[in-house]
């Protein structure tokens, strides 16, 4: 049989026939006919019409939803066009601009939020042009990997320019005001935002506030040089919910939308398979790399894997060490993301496996098998997946997931499909957000002439927007909060502040060769600690690399990797400590249920991440030995503040250090997974803690063994969780049904779920805890008690320190509050007391009388004190 000409989808077939897979569940989704209306006339006379016949063979009809939406564009309508994956929507953006690029004066922009897409349309727009008689300049692309010179050309020469949204933030929005950018603003007519889904949490919301200053741009250029072209806004995305409010939350223009009930395209049929097995870790990743070993003898069409590790792809594709079976993920150089597209467009490998970055790209019509690997982390992400399979004939798409996936929380496979998708989230609120491009729209308002120190107008802006403006101004005196955000962007905010992160110091990763320092990708901090943490192997297209150190100084912010002549899998040793408390000053909005078992609250809190060393095997190695050796093999850290829902259970089946630990354990993990699936939230965005947790009364923290906290992952919180404490009741109602439907595979079982109804049924409104801040007897101050850990922020970034003492030291005409401690080279160095940031937990405040150097606890005798 291995010899014969066998297709992918065949040799998946049989793999599931034989028995060597179970299916827990099997969803058969029919074909479905194609529907046609007439070919609005606008766009089916001259060159349009002889385009349209010798691309389709006919013209005078199209898809029933393309001519709906066709209709809506030459009407001067916004649209959002949110059908299925390969509906045809992108032809109703091209006729448009076709039409005005043979009738009209304007030019148009459209932006695809990823290089690998842009690429892969790039070429049919070249094609199309071609065809209608334009020359090869009147297209063309501006993406990161654009050498300057060439950028400024595309904007002079070219009337359809795709962009990257990055390059736009970076690149265009820092020169507003040069004429060739007002020209082109001034006579843009069409702005396409193709993908619009994929706008959403942090990259979409960064993206919201960038579409806002674009507009404040285009105003002022087309009033300045007169211009009438009217702009009109075309969006494209997979089926998503509400999508007219996502447009305009995006946007803040008005939409009509063309939807699922209009979409006339056809489909071949595709068959859905809940496969049991591992979704996690090494098992998991085993059983992907026997799945793809056991159909790889296939001789045509190809798979696609899906695997939400980076460095999980990287080491299924190196297990299986085949030439035509290739990693793709984000983090790569854009020449190797090339080569990667240009083998799969021209048939040259027989599958990838691919992170989240291939949910969205390149067209490749020969993906017959996909494969997941656990349940994606969205109905919207599951769509996408699945569109990317059965384009051009039958399909197959499998999650393989432990047996009670879904069952486990209270649903099916076939609800789970058939179930509507999730909203798309924007945070417009969160103030970290709105302070990075509130020092980008000062820069570009200088630059445009708007002297009133305002708000530029004619855009509508979030009302909260307006008072974090105010404290972005330049040399104002503004809360500590907003500093390290600040120093981020620094004198370059377009560029210093990327749009798919918020205040997370971003890595280059450089392949140190012969003393030369070559990038070959690049890393956020998040990223960074869980993956090239140092001493770490860190694998680069299947390619084994050593982390040899880590560099943050003014001029280089990177990560050295070198080649691993005899690589060992090392798994970091992370930390994760929790800050939290419920007195007025951290409850969000008046958030709190407490009583006398305990409590529920939306609060504000610090969390600490730290990688503290590496494991080889079952061999552990400590960076606090290493470093003696090698002082580049250092603790490396993540602080930062969010927001999140604590719950303090003073129960004894769940307060306590034994059996009770498990417990909380078992309900935090149950109450995230539950918010991630419920609210369509991706994991990396949320997370939770049931140990390591203090929890601040009056100032002063105590080691928490009744309280469990789940939290936004992302610098300064989006208030994600928000509806963990607005909907509690209904997570509850649905781990119940899902403890009566999974049995003994529950995430917890039904008498907990009792319990946890019973606590929060006692809990009462209005009731909050006395806060504060510890207030010194007179002539004392508050101080860090010597030998606390804490950090100091060096180029940005967090070193943790130990303090060996306090003392005032004079500063000329000031007496300034002064703390030594130890620095890396074993010396001593000093840090005013407004430069330290308590991170972790190995740190205390008690009182310091300078009068006779005498320190004394706060709460002297206390045991659970810190």
């Amino acid at each position: 049989m291995h010899g014969a000409a066998v297709r992918i989808k065949d040799a998946f077939d049989a793999l599931c026939e034989s028995g060597k897979l179970t299916v827990v569940e099997r969803v058969d989704v029919p074909a479905r006919p194609e529907r046609v209306a007439a070919t609005p006339a606008a766009f089916n006379q001259g060159a349009l019409k002889e385009w349209l016949f010798a691309k389709h063979g006919q013209a005078d009809t199209v898809w029933n939803h393309q001519a709906v939406a066709l209709q809506h564009i030459d009407e001067g309508r916004n649209v959002v066009v949110a059908t299925g994956t390969a509906s045809g929507k992108s032809l109703i953006f091209q006729l448009p601009i076709m039409r005005e690029l043979l009738e009209g004066n304007g030019v148009a922009l459209v932006i695809y939020p990823l290089k690998a897409l842009l690429s892969d349309q790039l070429s049919r727009w070249r094609e199309m042009a071609q065809a209608l008689g334009f020359p090869a300049h009147a297209v063309a692309e501006l993406h990161g990997n654009v050498p300057s010179e060439e950028r400024y050309e595309a904007l002079q020469h070219a009337r359809i320019v795709a962009m990257t949204p990055d390059l736009l933030q970076a690149w265009f929005m820092r020169q507003v005001s040069a004429p060739l950018f007002k020209q082109f603003l001034g006579n843009l007519r069409y702005l396409v935002i193709d993908e619009a889904h994929v706008y959403e949490s942090v990259f979409g919301s960064n993206v919201a506030y960038l579409m806002r200053r674009f507009m404040v741009a285009r105003n002022r250029a087309a009033k300045d040089l007169g211009s009438r072209t009217q702009l009109q806004i075309i969006a494209a995305t997979a089926t998503i919910h509400s999508p007219v409010k996502h447009m305009a939350g995006l946007t803040g223009w008005p939409f009509v939308a063309v939807d699922e009930a209009d979409d006339g395209s056809p489909s071949h049929a595709r068959t859905l398979l809940h496969i049991d097995g591992p979704d996690i870790g090494g098992p998991a990743e085993g059983m992907l790399q026997d799945i793809i070993n056991e159909i790889g003898y296939a001789t045509t069409d190809t798979f696609i894997a899906f695997h939400n590790s980076r460095q999980g792809v990287e080491r299924v594709t190196r297990v299986i060490d085949r030439d035509d079976i290739l990693p793709y993920r984000s983090g790569y150089e854009g020449k190797d993301r090339a080569e990667i597209e240009r083998k799969l467009r021209k048939g040259l490998l027989r599958g990838i496996v691919s992170t989240s970055a291939l949910e969205v790209g390149i067209d490749v019509s020969g993906f017959t098998v996909g494969i997941n690997l656990g349940v994606p982390q969205s109905k919207k992400a599951f769509r996408q997946r699945l569109g990317r399979v059965g384009r051009a004939s039958e399909g197959v798409f499998a999650v393989v997931a432990p047996r009670h996936a879904f069952t486990q929380l209270g649903s099916s496979f076939q609800e789970y499909f058939e179930g509507s998708v999730e909203p798309s989230y924007l945070y417009l609120d969160n103030r970290f957000i709105q302070f990075a491009h509130a020092r980008c729209l000062m820069d570009e308002s200088d630059q445009l002439g708007f002297s009133d120190a305002k708000i530029p107008p004619g855009v509508i802006w979030p009302d909260s927007f307006e008072k974090v403006y105010e404290v972005a101004k330049p040399s104002i005196r503004r809360p500590k909060e907003f500093e390290l955000i600040a120093q981020i962007g620094a004198n370059s905010p377009h560029y210093n502040y990327p749009l798919r992160q918020v205040g997370e110091p971003n890595y280059k990763l450089k392949e140190s060769a012969r003393g030369n320092a070559e990038e070959i990708g690049d890393i956020a901090l998040n990223q960074a600690i869980r993956e090239a943490y140092p001493g770490a192997t860190y694998l680069h297209l299947k390619r084994p690399m050593k982390v040899s150190e880590w560099k943050s100084n003014a001029f280089d912010r990177s990560i050295r990797l070198y080649d691993a002549k005899n690589p060992a899998i090392t798994r970091p040793i992370l930390h994760k400590s929790v800050n939290v408390g419920a007195s007025s000053e951290e409850v969000v909005s008046n958030r709190i249920l407490s009583g006398e078992r305990g409590l529920i609250a939306e609060v504000s809190l610090q969390v600490n991440e730290a990688v503290l060393g590496y494991q080889i095997g079952g061999n552990s190695f400590l960076y606090k030995d290493l470093r003696t050796k090698d002082p580049r093999m250092s603790k490396k850290q993540r602080e930062f503040s969010t927001t999140g829902v604590v719950l303090q259970i003073r129960d004894p089946w769940f307060s306590g250090s034994g059996p009770q630990a498990q417990v909380r354990k078992a309900v935090s993990d149950a109450l995230r997974q539950m918010i991630l699936r419920e609210k369509s939230i991706a994991p990396t965005d949320i997370d939770d803690s049931h140990s390591n947790i203090a929890f601040y009364q009056n100032g002063v923290p105590r080691r928490a063994t009744d309280t469990v906290v789940i939290y936004d992952s992302i610098y300064g919180g989006l208030r994600l969780t928000e509806s963990l404490f607005e909907d509690f009741g209904e997570f509850l109602d649905r781990l119940n049904k899902a403890a009566a439907m999974a049995g003994n595979e529950a995430l917890i079982s039904a008498d907990v779920v009792d319990k946890l109804m019973d606590w929060h049924g006692s809990l009462q409104e209005g009731t909050m805890p006395a806060g504060g801040h510890l207030v010194a007897p007179d002539g004392e101050l508050v101080v860090y008690e010597p030998g606390s850990l804490v950090s100091v922020r060096i180029n940005g970034t967090l070193v943790e320190r130990e303090l060996l003492g306090v003392q005032f030291l004079d500063m000329g005409d000031t007496k300034l509050l002064m703390y030594r401690y130890k620095n890396r080279d074993d010396g001593v160095s000093w840090v005013p007391h407004d430069q330290i940031e308590p991170t972790g937990q190995d740190w205390k405040q008690v009182f310091w009388n300078p009068a006779n150097n005498t320190f004394s606890d706060p709460e002297d005798g206390d045991e659970d004190s810190f």
